[in-house]
């Protein structure tokens, strides 16, 4: 009774509240304005809908009726305006007389954009909510996007009917009321009808339509009803939008009860209708209570439903992910491993006595190798996977060396279909530019094996040039046509999809994955570039990617005009070459170097320019170009001839160019007297590398092409560090000890991490770093290195491990790992940051220690303070022991001994002379240690010693 009492009470004050509210929200305050209006437009003409229900409509007693008029009633009351319905009239007529003002107000309509021009907008007063209307047995509408490429039906001139105009997709088809719509979907006719759930639901039962079923509009914004004002009165939307303020909550709640109570009771047929009207408002209120009860229960279950499954989804995504990490884990490392042994004995090989052929293959394997881990970095990265992203490099690169390694890669393919590859570049288009070079290499790469794919005869183009350049900027252009099957306009269309090809007999026919073609559109695109297609069927396809590269203008000075020219103009040269497209591509070439030349199409044709220049001094030639293929007998034949019959001396420069993948030929070039070859198709700078080469001239930069070796010398450390290397794998084990022992270190090797862990028990005192692999048998790497660091807390740790997946990196410094080195690596970074890392550490010892190689004012000193005789002496010395470094290892290799003592002993005294006191005492050490043939202490004397004198050679080759 008490608890009954203090709701009692709680009600009373709520209703006095309310009725307070209703006071103060009928006091409105209008400006000067907005009362001279009102007093000028006593009368406002409406126009309505007249089956807009239950919003507004007119019933069968022609009285105007709905929320508006209800809303329109209390707006009259506290305005003082009369609102007048204009009666008689279509909506349609409503709408297109109020566009003209020959009609105030409409007083139930949606805001579009489509409206906006011809009416100002009241605040909204009601909202709505959008449906389709479809027939019970449709399977296919289930949401907006469903309607997409469809007629749906819609009232005339509703907002229904703008709302729809939004999209191209939707085709309108017109209806002049909600009725006409419905009945047309209920018949067959339309196959949808748009609508709001008010209007519809009540239509459809009042009328007795059957067979419909309603599927909710999901959309950004709610639909609400607004005052559609003529535009010329912003005055009376100020006084309608104070009206709409002034009416409470209470009496908005009161309006949408009454007409949502009318709208459930015409959901009854007419003798229930009949009933519910003098049956009690008890039983009202609990069969509506019952359906929002039973509608929310069904909500929750299909909510719960839902959760559920997505709960099993996510669950199923999270073990999908587990397996795909899992998976790139083992493939990083089964990948890379392999990969690892490939570059680095390819790498130690070179080392070795290799001809130039073998060192050509295993250039052409180290580029190859180098190609695949670019490419695999990112296939193996799951975090970026995941993303969908690849990150690109902005590195400076040199665009003729990627251009060399791609055609490289692809000269085997060529070759095999028995095809040719023609190459032609603008000579006169920068070389340096600053990008991300792996990936412009990908994107031709996968394109070059694509039109070699489906070329079975003819040939394969490759041309390169510029299509736009500003001072900084430039776009280039690489387009590669071929002579193959050739594609339609439908196979074009998908060409550039993941998975597909050309036509579905495409892959039983020619292999492949469909992927290559995808990969270059997706990287051109992420490098700002673009891909075009053209292709005619049975006749070959032109593929031109454009992408835009900022020019490295540091680097741009090695073909400057003027540059060439003084180089160039004494000499003259001789093109033998049979093909006239090959031929006039090296005359473009030779013309851009601003070389002059003459050029013979067959061995007769050189032969008689040859004759005529031993008569005149002026015509004679100082180089000559010959293709291999040109002369009956071949070009080395050709050349021993020429030499023979005296057309030719030894003393003349010579440069043969050679098919595409004959590096056999290349141990016959130095026994032949000829001084270069360059395999084709020619790249302009390798060609000028050539000439430069061969001439010995000052301006020669790295030859990138054919017999360019990329093995550079290792950093030689100052000291002999010793270093743990622990690793299962004996490709692995030999690889990187054999790397670091040539860069001079001593190097110490475990099986697994156990015994890593026990040999730094042991000896851990003599250890300078820790190179440790992260899967091994009986103990990893990564629990090793943790019981390593628990006994030593500075000793270097670097984790070495074929692991390419995010996480890994992570995991090693939490074990207290230093650095993390990927397999495969590069030798010379990978001594590097050995050196780094033990550099680091030792830093206090070992850097702050270190003597001064030469001590300037000693030498002085010891000349009798003659600097200029100094400065002789030391020129001298330079010039004398260039060569020493490589003739004292070969000696020691070679266990020369006394040889070798003869090299330290001459560099011992004069080393004491100028003043370079280090170097005068290693090399006393090596001596002593040369004449008792220690060899072990050989070893690491020489290290120390060829150390410091490499030291003094460059301090004085800089002067």
């Amino acid at each position: 009774m008490r608890r009954f009492s203090c709701v009692l009470a709680a009600l009373l004050i709520c209703m006095v509240v309310g009725s307070t509210a209703v006071g103060f929200g009928a006091s409105i305050v209008f400006t000067q304005e907005e009362q001279d209006f009102i007093a000028a437009h006593p009368v406002i003409r409406l126009g309505v809908d007249p089956s807009f229900i239950p919003y507004e409509f007119i019933d069968t007693d022609g009285v105007y009726k709905g929320i508006a008029a209800d809303y329109i009633d209390l707006i009259s009351q506290r305005t003082g305006i009369e609102m007048v319905v204009q009666m008689d009239l279509t909506w349609t007529e409503a709408y297109e007389l109020a566009a003209q003002r020959q009609l105030d107000v409409l007083p139930c309509i949606s805001r579009t954009e489509a409206r906006e021009p011809y009416f100002l907008f009241s605040d909204p007063y009601y909202n709505f909510q959008r449906i389709i209307v479809v027939s019970d047995g449709n399977t296919d509408i289930r949401s907006f996007e469903d309607l997409f490429g469809r007629s749906v039906g819609v009232q005339t001139n509703s907002s229904h009917h703008g709302f729809l105009l939004e999209y191209e997709q939707i085709t309108p088809r017109l209806y002049g009321t909600v009725v006409e719509g419905l009945l047309a979907v209920s018949s067959g006719k339309e196959e949808s009808f748009v609508g709001n759930l008010a209007t519809s639901s009540y239509l459809i039962k009042t009328n007795g339509i059957t067979g419909l079923k309603i599927v909710e509009v999901e959309t950004e914004e709610p639909q609400t009803l607004h005052f559609a004002v003529r535009n010329d009165w912003p005055e009376l939307v100020s006084i309608l939008n104070k009206a709409l303020s002034s009416i409470t909550k209470e009496e908005r709640l009161a309006i949408n009860e009454h007409w949502i109570g009318v709208s459930t009771e015409v959901n009854y047929d007419e003798i229930i209708r009949i009933l519910a009207i003098v049956g009690t408002i008890f039983v009202l209120i609990v069969a509506v209570s019952l359906f929002w009860i039973q509608r929310l229960r069904r909500e929750v279950a299909m909510r719960r439903q839902a959760e559920e499954e997505l709960r099993h989804a996510k669950e199923e995504a999270e073990l999908a992910n587990r397996f795909k990490s899992t998976f790139l884990a083992r493939m990083s490392h089964e990948i890379r491993t392999p990969l690892n042994a490939i570059s680095g004995m390819a790498y130690l090989i070179k080392k070795t006595g290799v001809t130039s052929t073998q060192r050509s293959y295993l250039d052409k394997i180290t580029q190859a190798s180098r190609s695949m881990l670019g490419i695999i970095n990112d296939i193996l990265d799951f975090s970026k996977i995941e993303a969908g992203k690849i990150d690109l490099e902005s590195v400076p690169f040199q665009f003729d060396k990627m251009l060399q390694n791609t055609i490289n890669i692809v000269s085997y393919t060529i070759e095999d279909q028995g095809i040719e590859l023609r190459a032609e570049q603008d000579p006169d288009m920068p070389d340096h530019y600053i990008g991300d070079p792996t990936r412009i290499g990908q994107v031709l790469l996968n394109i070059l094996n694509n039109a070699a794919k489906f070329t079975k005869e003819g040939s394969v183009s490759l041309s390169v040039g510029l299509t736009d350049r500003t001072e900084d900027m430039a776009t280039v252009f690489l387009r590669v046509s071929d002579t193959g099957i050739g594609m339609s306009k439908e196979q074009i269309d998908r060409l550039f999809l993941p998975f597909h090809q050309a036509d579905s007999t495409i892959s039983r026919r020619f292999g492949g994955t469909g992927l290559g073609l995808s990969i270059a559109k997706n990287l051109t695109d992420m490098m700002s570039g673009s891909i075009t297609v053209e292709s005619v069927e049975g006749e070959g396809s032109t593929f031109t990617v454009s992408l835009p590269l900022r020019i490295d203008r540091s680097k741009e000075h090695k073909r400057e005009t003027e540059t060439l020219r003084f180089y160039f103009e004494t000499l003259r040269a001789l093109v033998i070459e049979k093909d006239p497209e090959s031929r006039e591509r090296i005359q473009d070439y030779l013309m851009s170097f601003h070389l002059s030349a003459d050029y013979a199409g067959s061995e007769e044709e050189a032969i008689d320019r040859l004759l005529y220049a031993q008569g005149d001094a002026e015509a004679s030639y100082s180089l000559l170009l010959i293709d291999f293929d040109t002369p009956e007998g071949g070009g080395i034949e050709f050349y021993q001839r020429l030499l023979t019959q005296g057309l030719w001396t030894a003393e003349h420069k010579s440069i043969l160019l050679l098919p595409m993948i004959r590096e056999d030929l290349y141990d016959q070039l130095e026994a032949a007297g000829i001084d270069f070859g360059i395999t084709k198709p020619i790249i302009p700078s390798v060609l000028l590398n050539a000439i430069l080469e061969s001439f010995h001239m000052d301006l020669r930069t790295l030859h990138e092409g054919e017999g360019d070796s990329e093995d550079d010398e290792l950093p030689v450390t100052d000291h002999y560090y010793h270093v743990l290397l622990v690793e299962d794998n004996k490709t692995n084990q030999l690889i990187a000890s054999s790397i670091l022992e040539q860069a001079g270190f001593r190097v110490s090797i475990a099986d697994n991490g156990k015994e890593g862990v026990e040999f730094f028990r042991e000896r851990g005192r003599e250890l300078d770093l820790i190179l440790m692999d992260l899967h091994m048998p009986v103990l990893n790497g990564l629990e090793a290195a943790t019981q390593i660091r628990e006994m030593d807390p500075s000793i270097p740790i670097i984790a070495l491990t074929a692991d390419a997946i995010t996480g890994s990196q992570d995991a090693c410094r939490a074990a207290g790992m230093d650095q993390y080195i990927s397999k495969p690596f590069e030798p010379e970074a990978f001594v590097k940051t050995v050196l780094s890392a033990i550099r680091t550490t030792n830093a206090d010892q070992n850097v702050s220690s270190a003597p001064a190689v030469l001590d300037r004012a000693v030498g002085i000193r010891n000349l009798g303070g003659d600097s200029t005789l100094y400065q002789l002496v030391l020129a001298e010395y330079l010039k004398e022991n260039r060569e020493t470094p490589r003739q004292l290892s070969e000696a020691i290799q070679s266990e020369q001994y006394g040889e070798a003592i003869k090299i330290v002993h001459k560099i011992k005294s004069s080393s004491g002379s100028i003043g370079a006191q280090s170097l005068y005492e290693a090399a006393n050490e090596l001596q002593k240690q040369l004449q008792v043939a220690d060899v072990a202490r050989i070893d690491e004397s020489h290290h120390i010693f060829k150390a410091i004198l490499l030291r003094l050679l460059e301090e004085l080759s800089a002067g």
